[in-house]
């Protein structure tokens, strides 16, 4: 019996990979098969972060309750230059250990080497490289390891870890200047199932490049993706508080990065943050917001899509100066004009629709494109952007994984513009409300963390 249930078993994987994959991606599930004992099992796989500002670096793994955490850092490959890093831990709601450094005092364009160790047992070295005087970030999104079949089975799983995987590698072959991803949400198909979130991290790319992630609708409900990302200046206050992870705001060279949880209704949650991020770092040359849902979907129209999110946001992006917009959730690739009150205007708010960057679930833009939408993707493939953060633009090239290799999309640019913050300040009223009613979200962030 067992005998036939395998035969079976290969036999749909093969009609699985026949039907649904390139040869080039076969090629790469083949690899990730040989890595996957390995890939699910490890508990304390390591996840980058960005720090507060350029000068900081974060990294988080989980590990067995009763294990002792150490950790390296030093500009010697050989570690012999290392400092002593503290390791932060605390239990969790999952009966596992959280674990936490944070490396301070970075350089711009310096190559920095790290290793980490649970109960003396040290991995190898690792390596990772801050920005040069400009910024180049990788954006995806919805790489959703799970969602190209059953979540649970294995070849499902292979499938979407080797489609991820290729479209880092693919990217930061294309762009070795890359020095951050931004992950507009829904990393993971099902959001209590750690073996997602393991293989998420598993890519050797995720050992040298931080990730900054935002939760989507698959992940707000359970603390996976808050237990394996240690980003900075969380925001505990809202007044809707979910499980997932708390939105946040960092900055990299001159630009300010505000990760907003578009799961949450409530525009006050959002305003406080933003406008808290802005009145941080007021000279901040660019204002980049990050959320899962997208507010201009090339899949709607003005008059259609999420209105009572967009009626919300909006208002706030424009008055708090936003320059571009990063989002997701439809799997469709689009970029839109630069808009101003629901009308293209040169001096408005660039929206950058990621479409899905693993290849699990891609779909097409459509051929007749809302009139707000400069550039579409007719294809399902994964799709990927490269944004480099110059002086007076940001230009922004987008790519297809097409059978293992780069084809570019679409390019465009934001255009530097002056930021006006007056009257971008919440009421005394609101303060309040959002402060009392923000202790209640406080006591839940901290008995899940």
């Amino acid at each position: 019996m067992r005998t036939w249930k395998k035969a079976i078993s290969a036999v749909l994987a093969l009609v699985f990979l026949t039907c649904f994959t390139t040869s080039a991606l076969a090629s790469d599930i083949a690899d990730w098969a040989d890595r996957w004992d390995n890939a699910v099992s490890d508990e304390t796989v390591l996840s980058l972060s960005p720090g507060t500002d350029e000068t900081q670096m974060c990294f988080r793994w989980l590990s067995p309750l009763g294990a002792k955490p150490s950790f390296r850092c030093a500009k010697q490959n050989d570690l012999t230059d290392a400092d002593s890093c503290t390791v932060q831990t605390s239990p969790t709601v999952t009966g596992q250990k959280k674990c936490t450094v944070t490396v301070n005092g970075l350089k711009r364009g310096t190559t920095y080497y790290y290793a980490y160790a649970t109960n003396g047992v040290w991995s190898e070295t690792f390596s990772f490289r801050t920005a040069a005087d400009t910024l180049t970030a990788l954006f995806v999104s919805d790489s959703q390891l799970g969602r190209s079949g059953d979540w649970r089975n294995k070849d499902v799983l292979l499938h979407d870890v080797a489609g991820w995987d290729t479209t880092l590698r693919e990217a930061t072959v294309l762009c070795p200047d890359i020095s951050l991803c931004l992950s507009a949400g829904d990393q993971a198909e099902i959001a209590f199932a750690e073996k997602q979130y393991r293989l998420l991290l598993a890519p050797d790319v995720m050992r040298s490049l931080p990730i900054a992630t935002t939760i989507g609708n698959h992940e707000f409900y359970f603390p996976y993706l808050n237990l394996h990302f240690a980003h900075p200046n969380r925001f505990a206050g809202s007044m809707l508080h979910l499980l997932g992870d708390e939105p946040y705001y960092f900055t990299q060279n001159d630009v300010l990065f505000i990760v907003l949880d578009s799961n949450d209704p409530i525009a006050w949650d959002h305003e406080i943050l933003i406008e808290r991020a802005v009145h941080a770092h007021p000279d901040a040359k660019w204002r980049v917001v990050m959320m899962h849902h997208s507010l201009y979907s090339c899949e709607d129209s003005f008059e259609e899509g999420p209105a009572a999110l967009r009626d919300k946001l909006v208002p706030l992006l424009q008055k708090y100066g936003v320059d571009l917009v990063l989002s997701g959730h439809t799997h469709r690739f689009s970029r839109s004009y630069p808009l101003w009150d629901n009308t293209i205007n040169e001096n408005g708010i660039t929206y950058l629709e990621g479409g899905c960057c693993s290849g699990c679930n891609c779909k097409a833009s459509p051929q007749e494109l809302p009139e707000y939408t400069a550039a579409g993707y007719a294809k399902t493939e994964p799709v990927y952007s490269v944004l480099h953060f110059g002086e007076n633009e940001i230009n922004i090239q987008s790519f297809a994984v097409e059978d293992g290799k780069n084809v570019q999309i679409d390019a465009g640019t934001v255009s530097a513009r002056p930021h006006s913050d007056e009257g971008a300040h919440s009421s005394r009223i609101v303060r309040f409300l959002q402060f009392v009613l923000s202790i209640f979200g406080r006591a839940v962030s901290l008995w899940f963390r």
